[in-house]
């Protein structure tokens, strides 16, 4: 007996593992068994925004339109305009799930792709139109050592999941907008300017399937800074601290002794109004290895201040040590020295970048 239930265990196993490997090869066929499916890709681009220097991610949502023939679909008209079958919303989703089709993913992604059906449509013929809405949170790529200028690269990648280049293969159709920069500009929110946008085909490798490639599309916008954003963001401010610190020196401290500590006191104010506007415009940007532009302007800035403070109190003591005429002549050195030696020092960090 118990060898006759030992055998009716072996027996339960076996047809155990022969209908999961019935269920593992139940999925269905490309549409072409000896030669790869040409899908041709429509994409869509609606809105592009919320670029995060801090997570380097930004957010886009897009339509994305496939089409491919598959002959076992192929049916004969009731009449003789040719209409396709459609299916909208939740039906050619259930639908779709039923019939070939390809399986995407956006490649190197932050978090997870929101995709929604959102029609079907199947020609007699046998021509297939899948058409889908996606957001996503890709990664850019771009050094920020120019910032508050220079560029970066919006990139998206979307590959195939399951089937290779040996049996599926992207045709690029229409891209949209691509016509002009004012079109893409449209679709892309924030301080940023586009000034290229291409796509192309390649093939990604999988560290768990080295022998296979499977049939990528790359996207890649190129964007800058806008320079009026640049400019009212930091170079302003920074040029009025600069012009209220040179003022601050044309105190006199022998005619108007009581502007002695306005002139101190505003100096290390202008300091810490610096430093707070640095520390607000880092919330923006990430950690990163290297010194960007608005770094060398801030620091250029803060090191001209301290100078100015120094020489403020150099003054200072001088007349406290009953020397009204020396702090005069230094003082009048300082008058022309000093909006000079700023504008040195800010030129030094600008050609240090561009080096």
């Amino acid at each position: 007996m118990t060898g006759f239930a030992q055998l009716w265990k072996c027996f339960l196993g076996l047809l155990l593992f022969a209908c999961l490997l019935g269920t593992a090869r139940a999925d269905i066929d490309p549409p072409h068994g000896n030669e790869p499916t040409i899908v041709h890709t429509y994409l869509y681009l609606e809105d592009i925004n919320d670029i995060q220097l801090g997570t380097g991610t930004y957010d886009i949502t897009a339509n994305l339109v496939m089409r491919w023939i598959d002959p076992r679909l192929a049916f004969t008209p009731p009449d003789e305009n040719r209409r396709p079958q459609v299916w909208m919303g939740k039906r050619a989703e259930r639908f779709v799930d039923s019939i070939w089709h390809p399986i995407l993913d956006i490649s190197g992604e932050k978090g997870i792709t929101s995709n929604a059906v959102h029609s079907l449509a199947i020609y007699p013929d046998g021509t297939v139109v899948l058409r889908q809405k996606f957001t996503g949170t890709p990664r850019f790529t771009g050094e920020l050592i120019h910032f508050p200028f220079g560029r970066l690269t919006l990139g998206l990648s979307i590959s195939s999941v399951a089937m290779d280049e040996s049996q599926m293969q992207f045709r690029l159709t229409h891209l949209s907008p691509s016509e002009s920069m004012a079109a893409v500009d449209d679709v892309l929110h924030g301080n940023w300017t586009p000034t290229s946008i291409k796509w192309r085909t390649s093939t990604v490798v999988r560290p768990d399937q080295p022998e296979q490639q499977f049939p990528q599309i790359n996207l890649q916008i190129v964007v800058e800074h806008d320079f009026i954003d640049g400019v009212h963001k930091i170079l302003l401010p920074l040029t009025v601290i600069g012009l209220v610190s040179w003022g601050l020196l044309w105190l006199n401290f022998v005619q108007l002794p009581p502007y002695s500590s306005p002139r101190i006191g505003g100096t290390i104010t202008l300091m810490l109004t610096t430093i707070a506007l640095k520390f607000v415009l880092d919330r923006e940007l990430p950690v990163v290895h290297y010194l960007t532009l608005s770094d060398l302007l801030f620091n250029g800035t803060i090191i001209m201040l301290s100078f100015s403070l120094i020489t403020s109190c150099f003054i200072a003591g001088l007349i406290s040590m009953q020397k009204p005429h020396g702090a005069l002549a230094f003082n009048r050195q300082m008058l022309y020295v000093y909006p000079v030696l700023y504008i040195a020092v800010m030129l030094v960090g600008y050609f240090t970048v561009l080096d």
